[in-house]
């Protein structure tokens, strides 16, 4: 590892790869960033340190990470990894650690972003634009966090265990005999969820990428089923938080909905909205596409709440 002069140290601890930096005055320094494959660690402690080589975190560290935050401690949501504040402090030498969720690190990054991080989803997007933006994450779960691009705050949510809005389960008893597989919006908008609405409508395979390659009819339908439900939700979203400021997608099940053949029927429902004077047709939309823009989330963090 490249010898730095830093202020601190962050981390990413997603499903399955951690990714670990320093920090400058400037935020992350790139040449820090690396990944690990969680698989090959017992704790994230151990993956820190394997990171570290014998180093210390030099200063404070901030850690975001892909499951449910408080008290000091999270839980990977895929892993039987529990993170705790103190016992990551002692085992990395840093002064302090605190823990985020990391969709909130991504909102954290939001204000900032630049533009090789995203891609925008219509030719009008355009980012920096004052108001409210939401983050949408769309993966091995899904959340959402509203962020006030002036000061910087995001606010917290567990939108993934609300009730799907009726408009979302007209589409799905459009299609399904049955809907009580789908009593949370987590339970449609996920990989799991994704492989659930497949299996129910009579296709099995393991994988969203196994069901686009499928000859199936049925796997084309349980795809345009969840492509104009997440369509559905998006909107329901947009009326919820005006995110005039932009709507920012992450996540691997994003990644899939949102390719360049399916992202005009996503954002259908809103780019053809007339209320409010067309406001919400104007909405700014873009995909995340860098891997490292929730350690700038938490880079900002830390530098805003240095000990």
């Amino acid at each position: 590892m490249t010898s730095v002069s830093s202020l601190g140290l962050v981390a990413d601890v997603g499903g399955t790869n951690t990714r670990m930096a320093f920090v400058g005055p400037d935020g992350v320094i790139p040449d820090t960033v690396a990944r690990r494959a969680n698989v090959d660690f017992e704790s994230f402690e151990a993956l820190a340190q394997d990171y570290l080589a014998g180093r210390t975190a030099d200063g404070p560290m901030v850690v975001a990470v892909a499951g449910p935050v408080g008290a000091g401690t999270a839980r990977l949501t895929n892993r039987n990894w529990i993170i705790e504040a103190g016992q990551v402090a002692d085992a990395c030498g840093a002064t302090s650690a605190r823990l985020m969720n990391d969709l909130e690190a991504l909102g954290q990054a939001v204000p900032t972003v630049p533009a090789d991080a995203v891609e925008p989803l219509h030719a009008e997007a355009q980012l920096g634009l004052p108001g409210q933006a939401l983050v949408i994450g769309l993966g091995t779960g899904f959340n959402v966090a509203p962020v006030h691009m002036a000061s910087g705050a995001v606010l917290i949510s567990e939108q993934g265990h609300a009730s799907l809005p009726e408009s979302v389960m007209n589409i799905l008893q459009a299609h399904l005999a049955d809907t009580t597989s789908f009593d949370t919006v987590e339970t449609l908008f996920s990989g799991v969820g994704l492989l659930g609405l497949s299996k129910v409508i009579g296709v099995d395979v393991d994988s969203a990428e196994a069901l686009a390659k499928s000859d199936d009819p049925r796997a084309r339908e349980a795809i345009d089923v969840i492509t104009d439900a997440l369509g559905q939700m998006v909107r329901e979203l947009a009326f919820a938080f005006f995110p005039k400021a932009g709507i920012f997608f992450n996540g691997s099940l994003a990644q899939f909905l949102l390719s360049p053949s399916r992202r005009a029927r996503v954002l259908a429902p809103l780019r053809t909205e007339a209320k409010f004077d067309g406001q919400f047709a104007r909405i700014p939309a873009f995909l995340f596409t860098s891997h490292t823009v929730a350690l700038g989330g938490a880079a900002a963090r830390l530098l805003a709440h240095r000990d």
